[in-house]
């Protein structure tokens, strides 16, 4: 547990807006396990939030233990919480002027927010937005599906923060290690 800790990255957060396909929140748990992320954001202002029972019944069971999680229900609270802790707010949109993640700076401490299967992020979280990104793609459809699309941004930020060494150096102080394997020997 201790190896796996100190390669979380505190400063990568990963947001889902509405995402209410469970197997889609499963997916984007298990990819935030893998590229070391520690908090996720359950962000639900148009609908339930999914139980975590539903979750743990699927895929996602062995993955829920080893993040914090959080639910909102306002978009305005979450951007308030973020950029109080100077979190930049990275949204994936396919409307106007976006960059493709490779050109951004994923190792500075961002969230990385993850709109509805459907009606994709909210105007408003992309008006909060610092960065607006689009994942380029050459086929006929225009995006991926929401659990792709967050493996994909995951990786990209894994990327960067490897070739910079961040994952060869605990990101996080010993009091606060120390409180994430608390609350993991919990579950």
């Amino acid at each position: 547990m201790e190896t796996v800790l100190a390669k979380r990255q505190p400063g990568l957060m990963v947001v889902m807006e509405n995402v209410d396909d469970p197997h889609n929140v499963g997916a984007i748990l298990r990819s935030c396990d893998a590229f070391g992320v520690l908090d996720v954001h359950l962000l639900y202002t148009n609908g339930r939030t999914p139980r975590m029972k539903e979750l743990k019944s699927r895929a996602a069971a062995s993955t829920l233990k080893w993040l914090r999680v959080t639910k909102w229900n306002s978009v305005s609270k979450l951007v308030k919480e973020l950029k109080k802790k100077k979190i930049k707010i990275a949204v994936t949109t396919l409307l106007g002027k976006t960059k493709d993640p490779v050109q951004m700076d994923l190792t500075q401490p961002v969230a990385l927010v993850i709109g509805n299967e459907h009606a994709g992020a909210s105007k408003e979280i992309v008006k909060a937005a610092d960065l607006i990104l689009k994942i380029p793609m050459n086929g006929f459809v225009e995006s991926f599906n929401v659990s792709v699309a967050t493996a994909l941004l995951l990786y990209e930020a894994f990327r960067q923060r490897e070739k910079k060494g961040m994952y060869d150096q605990a990101q996080m102080t010993k009091k606060e290690q120390a409180k994430v394997l608390k609350m993991w020997g919990k579950k």
